[in-house]
């Protein structure tokens, strides 16, 4: 099989979850009779769905963007597993990986809805990883750059993977 991108970059997530001392075991996730390529359950007791991007921006933003697939793959794996999930946002060039709970990012997309008053076929979140500071995640308000929609959630550099084990 052929490595892809996804492999390599997803694999980041996947190497220091694998190296923690509270990891047993790791799970392919199917949906519908579909296998999910970025999802994994995670000891049997979490999901996580992870997404990376390479580079950030000109705004120093990693951009993070979520389409209706992947808005239905994390709804239908919410119906399916009674677990916590959690989404895993690889920042390659920061080397940083954020980590939000499922409710965290159900928040940045509810706010963002609100800025533009309806719904979207696509939400972008997006993550800074400022030197010395913690990593921020949010969304921005609709029809405008470098304002946020509300309040920039703020993540410990070092809260993977520990986050997903307590």
């Amino acid at each position: 099989m052929k490595i892809r991108l996804e492999h390599q970059y997803i694999g980041a997530a996947i190497m220091q979850i694998a190296e923690h001392d509270q990891f047993t075991a790791i799970n392919s996730i199917d949906i519908n009779g579909r296998k999910v390529n970025n999802a994994f359950f995670i000891n049997n007791h979490c999901v996580i769905f992870c997404k990376y991007a390479t580079e950030h921006n000109v705004n120093g933003e990693y951009v993070f963007t979520f389409n209706k697939d992947h808005i239905e793959q994390i709804e239908d794996i919410t119906e399916q597993k009674s677990v916590e999930i959690y989404i895993c946002l690889v920042c390659v060039g920061a080397s940083e990986i954020c980590c939000l709970s499922k409710n965290q990012y159900e928040n940045l997309i509810s706010n963002r809805k609100k800025s533009k008053g309806n719904e979207e076929e696509k939400y972008n979140i997006l993550v800074t990883a400022t030197a010395g500071k913690s990593l921020s995640a949010y969304v921005n308000a609709a029809g405008k750059k470098m304002e946020y929609a509300g309040k920039p959630i703020k993540i410990s550099r070092n809260s993977f993977p520990d986050i997903i084990f307590k």
